[in-house]
């Protein structure tokens, strides 16, 4: 996961022309801010899993798998 916000960061450097910012001090916290921002959607994704799992331990697969189908 870590490595695919990487290289969506480098895609998105990339792709805003800002190679160039790094020499400066505000550049370089700026791409710190773009790289944090393409690895929050992840992590997200990852705590509400973690989160699921964890609130669903004792339950049966059915009931899971009910609870799932009601998000979806």
């Amino acid at each position: 996961m870590l490595r695919q916000s990487w290289r969506f960061a480098r895609l998105a450097v990339h792709y805003l022309k800002v190679q160039e910012s790094v020499n400066a001090v505000t550049g370089l916290v700026a791409l710190g801010g773009l790289i944090f921002g393409c690895g929050l959607p992840g992590w997200a994704i990852v705590r509400w899993v973690f989160n699921f799992i964890e609130r669903n331990r004792d339950a049966g697969i059915d009931d899971v798998a009910e609870e799932v189908k009601e998000v979806l």
